[in-house]
């Protein structure tokens, strides 16, 4: 059985309007360092490139937060991967564990898609995704 295995990619960006938006809307300061949820997944000799954005699916269509869209702008624009489709996808805590749905997107997914989880990031998913994921320690650092 495949383990997943996900690192941290520092350094991806948004779109700079986003970004004024998320200094005005929080405080942080230009300059200021931000991490978004961007990732390298490793599963099944594949490498994938994903992001995990807050918000819902409706009839199909993402609704981002602010931070959910950051994230997906900063996967959007990272020099890694294919960037002839994205994939979204919904995730929700149910009968099949989280690790099995990620697993499943992966299975189905082209090596180095870029891939968008997308769901509740502060309620339901909040605390599950790291484990889901196998996060690892530590991050790798890309610039753009």
């Amino acid at each position: 059985m495949p383990t997943i295995k996900t690192t941290l990619l520092a350094g991806a960006k948004p779109e700079a309007a986003t970004l004024e938006k998320i200094q005005e809307q929080y405080g942080a300061r230009p300059g200021q360092s931000l991490e978004f949820m961007v990732f390298e997944v490793d599963y099944d000799r594949k490498k994938y490139y994903c992001c995990w954005s807050g918000g819902e699916l409706k009839s199909g269509e993402p609704y981002l937060t602010l931070i959910g869209q950051a994230a997906l702008e900063s996967l959007s624009n990272l020099p890694l991967g294919r960037d002839d489709a994205l994939i979204i996808q919904e995730l929700r805590i149910g009968e099949t564990p989280l690790r099995n749905k990620i697993k499943a997107t992966l299975k189905r997914a082209p090596a180095n898609s870029k891939i968008c989880f997308v769901g509740d990031m502060q309620g339901e998913l909040d605390g599950h995704l790291p484990q889901a994921f196998n996060l690892q320690k530590g991050s790798k650092t890309i610039s753009h």
